[in-house]
């Protein structure tokens, strides 16, 4: 098996209690080579991330909300070294 790190919250409801942070996804198995726009799709697959959730979706930065937390929040996503390498950094997103 190759090298799988996914430094990621369990759910969406983690996702907003732990606020500003950075995550990282590196996964050098077959076919799991991304760009910037795949690597955003695959986090929000993973953390349960809904279409309700996106107010906005610029492909490498999304802006969200939750019905059950005040903040919104602003994910970047952007590559650490290759396309198995993935960063994403989280900050409250004020209007």
């Amino acid at each position: 098996m190759a090298l799988e790190i996914y430094e990621i919250p369990h759910d969406i409801d983690e996702l907003f209690e732990n606020g500003e942070r950075s995550y990282r996804i590196i996964n050098y198995n077959e076919n799991m080579d991304m760009d910037n726009n795949q690597s955003m799709i695959h986090f929000m697959g993973c953390v349960g991330i809904h279409s309700d959730n996106v107010i906005y979706d610029y492909g490498t930065q999304i802006i969200l909300t939750h019905s059950d937390y005040e903040n919104k929040l602003c994910i970047d996503s952007g590559g650490l070294g290759d396309f198995y390498s993935h960063g994403f950094d989280v900050s409250i997103f004020i209007d």
